[in-house]
């Protein structure tokens, strides 16, 4: 019989990064990744196969991001997507992108703010195509899984993923001096200003509603695409803390 326990220690951290790359935001990941494996320990006897162990856990993990998103109130732009449109643009995707990243140098002292960053940004597309990029782009699955998943076609999953990159690719294009040392945002510069945390919050408070590259009539840039893919690839996994392996046990007992 599975022990929740060793469930736990074995798959704590790839539930957490599953979950953060949904949330984009370690707090909300931790309380996901909580959930999770509470209600799989409620339903531990419904497990047919532990081979199938890692797929029910992520679709746990999934439902519950899922059932938290509805219960807030959330913008109604942020749930709806043409799929017709949609069904049309996977036809726009850059598959032949896969072996192509470039190499960019982040120093060292600026990468957790330049991760932060991407995150943020990534909060800023509509659910659907946070969805799709986070377990695509940053989890690295594959596209026929997240389609599964979202329970719709392949072609409409690359029609989300298309507009998430385009999005990414078209605020970083013009905003992160990582990919363009002429570009205005500098993370060095961040870090000083930080230092007045309250100043900060205030200057940058609603600045981007939800990224749109259709307003700026962003076109693909195929150098923008293969940098920020390589930065996205290149993002180390989180692991939660002690303290939450030892707060989820707690939890189940």
């Amino acid at each position: 019989m599975l022990d929740i326990d060793q469930i736990i220690q074995d798959y704590g951290n790839y539930i957490y990064n599953y979950a953060l790359k949904l949330t984009c935001h370690p707090a909300d990941a931790e309380d996901l990744a909580q959930d999770t494996f509470i209600n799989a320990w409620k339903n531990l006897s419904g497990l047919k196969s532990e081979q199938a162990l890692k797929k029910w856990l992520i679709t746990i993990c999934y439902n519950q991001f899922l059932m938290k998103i509805r219960q807030k109130s959330i913008r109604r732009e942020e749930l709806l997507e043409d799929f017709s449109i949609l069904e049309q643009e996977g036809m726009l995707l850059y598959d032949s992108l896969s072996n192509s990243e470039v190499e960019v140098q982040v120093e060292e002292e600026i990468n957790e703010l330049q991760n932060g960053c991407f995150f943020a940004m990534v909060r800023k597309l509509t659910l659907n195509q946070r969805i799709v990029f986070s377990l695509v782009d940053m989890y690295g699955m594959r596209i026929e899984d997240v389609a599964q998943i979202l329970e719709t076609s392949v072609s409409a999953t690359k029609g989300l993923l298309f507009r998430a990159r385009m999005n990414i690719d078209s605020f970083f294009a013009d905003h992160c001096d990582i990919l363009n040392i002429n570009n205005p945002c500098s993370c060095k510069a961040w870090i000083t200003f930080s230092s007045n945390r309250n100043n900060l919050q205030s200057q940058t408070k609603k600045l981007i509603d939800i990224l749109n590259y259709k307003e700026k009539n962003y076109l693909f840039d195929l150098e923008v695409r293969n940098k920020i893919k390589f930065l996205y690839a290149n993002m180390p996994d989180k692991k939660p803390s002690d303290e939450w392996y030892q707060r989820v046990v707690q939890s189940l007992k």
